[in-house]
């Protein structure tokens, strides 16, 4: 299986052909802010005492999202943490929600610069 890209550029040339480079940072921005709140979701569903529900949904949430915005590593990590979190195997969700935030903070980089570089 192939690794996706961190950020799909087709994804945002589909956002900027429906509404324009207004529309594509709005959602950028939106997906930046509203990430750190499912990954602090994850989190909390795997800490003690949590509830892999919390996790399962986060996971959902996060992978629609991410494939809209083309943050393809993301969308695909959240899938498998998704499907992981459902299936109750708690180490396999530690291990993926892991892999998940290096992927975000990946895609972060790469969504700020693309912010930074048409906001010049």
């Amino acid at each position: 299986m192939s690794t996706p890209p961190v950020v799909d550029r087709a994804a945002l040339d589909r956002l900027v052909e429906w509404g324009g480079d207004k529309l594509l940072h709005q959602m950028i921005r939106l997906y930046l802010e509203n990430t750190p709140e499912r990954l602090e979701q994850i989190a909390g569903g795997l800490a003690p005492g949590g509830d892999l529900d919390e996790v399962h949904r986060g996971a959902h949430s996060l992978k629609s999202s991410s494939a809209n915005l083309g943050a393809m590593q993301v969308s695909e990590l959240s899938a498998r943490l998704e499907a992981t979190a459902k299936e109750g195997d708690e180490a396999l969700s530690r291990s993926l929600a892991r892999e998940l935030g290096e992927a975000f903070a990946a895609a972060d980089s790469q969504l700020r610069a693309i912010l930074e570089r048409d906001d010049a």
